[in-house]
């Protein structure tokens, strides 16, 4: 690319390398900057400096950023060809704004899919905790209305930016790319020679699971899996990774005590002597936009078997027999599991191979740069048109 783009990010996320969402711009913003693009950003933490622990807060400040980060766009308009938001987060006209580049609006999940997890996860465990009648009342009044807006900016949008294929029924028009995230080559080379010998990772017996811990990702099926497992290999150990809760939660919903380990926040950096020693990844997820996570365990040549989901589904493809399992089927994660463990050392060698070479695919550097080829062909169709109104989209 010779024609050199200003873009700037809009994300309603604390600009935090350990929330995967702001991760996407965070490695974007790298390699477009290498690439001679410039990038600037106008994320919550741009919105409101002063951090809060209250959910309360966090949920109206979140009700509040659109009108913030428009006031931010009016300011600044000319200095930008390309608008790269979270989708909801700009629910306003170009005209409105006073912006004449290209507005992307990019899913880093979308709602409607995650929407459909949460009525399921009502019927599925009905015994979850449903909090005080109005803290609910209100809440909810913030997802529907945030809903809401990510809904309008699918057909306000001058281009879609989509994480998966599956994705795409729910856009009701044309304008849609599909761009996965990755890793990039210093990750990648960190994973890779951080990963210990077929013969340790099958002696050690030890499995991981990289995320947040939750209903979505998966909580409630933790103990069916352990139970299985151990039922077939009772030494094998457990690490949770970025659970972004307290270890006396997780053994709490396990039941369990011995032979697990929980680290509740981790550095980037730190990730690769994390899973150095594991032999099996499992990522039990509902629903996902991708699952970044997934890939950088594959990239440490550690066999993840995932749920048949969105995303994963993306990542695996035509090696889907391998790696993916039904979604909700507990028991036959576990069983796929087992047998991972009981390979020889020259079977799980082939596997871990084959784990990386998937992981491979999946390149930040490549991926930035058909992002922009994207863009800049977008931008160059929608100047040459003349400047047309998307339409007035109140908040």
């Amino acid at each position: 690319m010779k024609q050199s783009l200003r873009i700037l990010g809009i994300l309603d996320i604390p600009w935090d390398a350990r929330l995967g969402g702001a991760r996407v711009w965070m490695d974007l913003a790298e390699q477009w900057t290498k690439a001679g693009h410039t990038f600037e950003r106008f994320s919550f933490t741009e919105a409101f400096p002063k951090p809060t622990t209250s959910g309360a807060i966090f949920a109206l400040r979140r009700l509040i950023f659109p009108s913030r980060a428009a006031r931010f766009v009016r300011n600044n308009a000319s200095r930008f060809d390309v608008i790269d938001c979270l989708l909801g987060t700009l629910p306003f006209s170009k005209k409105r704004l006073g912006f004449d580049g290209l507005v992307v609006g990019r899913s880093i999940g979308l709602n409607r899919p995650y929407q459909n997890f949460i009525r399921f996860s009502k019927k599925r465990w009905p015994d979850q905790p449903h909090g005080k009648r109005m803290g609910g009342m209100f809440y909810d009044f913030v997802a529907n209305r945030i809903n809401r807006r990510a809904e309008r900016a699918l057909v306000t949008s001058d281009l879609v930016n989509l994480l998966n294929e599956d994705e795409k029924p729910f856009v009701p028009h044309d304008r849609v790319i599909v761009e996965p995230n990755g890793l990039t080559e210093v990750e990648r080379a960190a994973l890779h020679g951080a990963s210990q010998s077929a013969a340790r990772r099958l002696a050690q017996k030890e499995i991981c699971f990289v995320g947040m811990w939750g209903l979505r990702k998966g909580s409630r099926d933790w103990p069916e899996i352990i139970r299985h497992i151990r039922s077939k290999s009772p030494a094998t150990r457990f690490r949770f990774l970025g659970t972004m809760v307290d270890q006396a939660t997780v053994l709490a919903d396990l039941g369990i005590s011995d032979g697990v380990r929980v680290v509740e926040t981790f550095d980037r950096k730190e990730l690769p002597e994390l899973l150095g020693p594991c032999a099996v990844g499992l990522f039990p997820s509902y629903i996902e936009g991708f699952g970044l996570a997934v890939i950088e365990q594959l990239a440490g040549g550690i066999p993840v078997i995932a749920y048949d989901v969105p995303g994963p589904r993306q990542i695996f493809s035509s090696t889907a027999s391998k790696f993916l399992v039904p979604a909700g089927n507990a028991a036959a994660m576990a069983e796929r599991a087992v047998e991972i463990l009981r390979m020889t050392e020259s079977e799980y060698a082939s596997l871990s191979e084959t784990s990386r070479q998937i992981a491979d695919r999946f390149r930040w550097e490549q991926i930035a740069a058909d992002t922009i080829e994207e863009y800049a062909t977008a931008l160059t169709r929608l100047r040459g048109a003349g400047q047309h109104e998307t339409g007035v989209v109140s908040a």
